[in-house]
């Protein structure tokens, strides 16, 4: 299994137009068999989410993130990483904040139990 040709079909314009209306449409399906999908089927599958994912990053304007960085299998393993990263420590900064609604005088602080 060639995960290179996996990624270069999955990030192409037609089968990310493809992968789109398959999600919207029912009726629709990317591979004949529905069931029992072959490890390339899940290969292809995981890299359309994960291109579909940048697509979309990219459609909201995220820093860092461009075509140019879709057209490099490097710099898109890259993205990725720097993309984990960047969520793991905005949910632990999220966690440790404690979160408070002020009223006038009195306030309530809203706490995690961890």
């Amino acid at each position: 299994m060639n995960l290179k040709i996996i990624r270069k079909l999955a990030k192409s314009n037609k089968y990310q137009l493809l992968y789109n209306r398959v999600k919207e449409l029912s009726t629709l399906k990317l591979f004949y068999n529905d069931v029992d999908l072959t490890r390339v089927q899940s290969w292809f599958l995981y890299w359309l989410e994960i291109y579909n994912s940048l697509y979309s990053d990219i459609a909201r304007k995220e820093e860092l993130i461009d075509e140019e960085v879709i057209k490099d299998d490097i710099r898109t393993d890259a993205y990725l990483l720097y993309r984990m990263e960047k969520s793991k420590i905005k949910k632990t900064t999220s966690n440790k904040k404690s979160k408070s609604i002020i009223s006038g005088e009195q306030s309530v602080i809203f706490k995690s139990r961890k």
